[in-house]
């Protein structure tokens, strides 16, 4: 008699997606979830270590064009006021066409085993605002930018020039002062993660997950423009020839939808099958969501969309019942408040890295 055979089921792990084992994808199946858990979230760093910091020692500093300079820590930042909200971020990498999976420093095959995706998650923050930091130091009206110096530094992931550069961003001083960036320490009602930032990272509401600097150590308050590394080298894409402005950076997260169900292997079966997934649009609400089962040839309204919470994403589902087996081409497009769709090919072709991609995904399927 053959002995019984079991199947273990395997955990869903984080997957890695760069040679560095500096950038980690979600599975397709956390993006199955409205909130990632922090085990399964996305990680993208520029370096391969972490910031180890100690919490007991930790100051946040803040000066430049402020009345005072100010130092807090952890103890004296929690005892201001808390807001907590859900928030979708994404990765300015995330989905890459095919063609630039190898130029973005992506491995080809996980890539094309995660469709693209995956460098994006929705998670609830906790934290404070930055205004109610800024105000504790008197902001000066000569003030234009607010500049944030995280803990991470080393040579530069891509080329190694330069040698040493800290990670820094900055914001203009109306979306610092906007209520809804906050100085986050808690990621889904648990400290936030050391990969994530800890003890304390900056979270800029609807804009592209770079933004977002970690390990904050330093706010420095400008009275002009700031032109680091991170703003000016990286980050950035080329427009097309002619174009006046001759670069493109980005901000605000681009309307954008992906299925998330099916995930990539599964087998749909032929009597019926519920699809589902997420679209978003950084600073502006999803109006509506649409499907295709036909390779793009027709569209129609997806069945269900369930309203988000604050920042997330929108969740949907549509029910479909294939007219066979055989292999299908799935495409989902999203269009916000403004009147803005995905669009149906990669919105800027002059861009050697892929950043910014909000193009319509086609997502084959096996039905059987």
């Amino acid at each position: 008699m053959a002995a019984q055979q079991t199947r273990t089921k395997v955990k869903p792990q984080l997957i890695p997606t760069n040679v560095g084992l500096r950038t980690f994808a979600a599975p397709p199946q956390a993006l199955q979830e409205n909130i990632v858990p922090n085990d399964l979230y996305y990680v993208r760093n520029h370096w391969t270590d972490s910031p180890d910091i100690d919490v007991a020692t930790y100051r946040l500093t803040v000066d430049g064009e402020v009345e005072r300079t100010i130092s807090l820590s952890m103890d004296e930042i929690k005892k201001l006021p808390q807001k907590r909200f859900q928030v979708t971020f994404e990765c300015c990498g995330n989905s890459p066409v095919p063609e630039y999976y190898t130029k973005s420093l992506r491995i080809s095959s996980v890539m094309e085993q995660i469709k693209g995706h995956g460098i994006m998650g929705n998670a609830e923050w906790a934290g404070v605002s930055l205004a109610d930091v800024l105000e504790l130091a008197g902001v000066k009206s000569s003030a234009v930018e607010v500049m944030f110096e995280g803990a991470d530094h080393g040579p530069d992931e891509v080329v190694g020039d330069p040698a040493e550069v800290r990670y820094e961003r900055s914001l203009p001083i109306a979306k610092a002062n906007h209520q809804d960036t906050l100085l986050v320490y808690e990621m889904n009602s648990e400290p936030l993660p050391q990969a994530h930032g800890f003890p304390l990272r900056l979270l800029v509401s609807g804009w592209y997950g770079m933004n977002s600097v970690k390990w904050l150590t330093g706010i420095h308050v400008l009275d002009h423009e700031f032109k680091g590394f991170y703003m000016t080298e990286r980050y950035m894409t080329q427009n097309e020839p002619g174009n006046p402005v001759p670069y493109r950076y980005y901000t605000k997260l681009r309307v954008k939808s992906i299925i998330t169900s099916p995930v990539p292997g599964e087998i749909v079966p032929v009597d019926g099958y519920t699809l589902a997934g997420a679209a978003w649009s950084g600073e502006e609400e999803i109006s509506k969501i649409e499907i295709s089962t036909d390779g793009g040839a027709t569209w129609g309204p997806v069945d269900v969309v369930i309203p988000p919470s604050a920042y997330s994403w929108t969740r949907w589902e549509h029910n479909w019942k294939p007219k066979g087996p055989g292999r299908y081409t799935l495409m989902s497009r999203a269009t916000n408040s403004k009147g803005e769709t995905q669009p149906m090919e990669f919105p800027n072709k002059w861009d050697g890295r892929g950043y910014g991609n909000n193009m319509v995904f086609p997502y084959e399927v096996e039905v059987g």
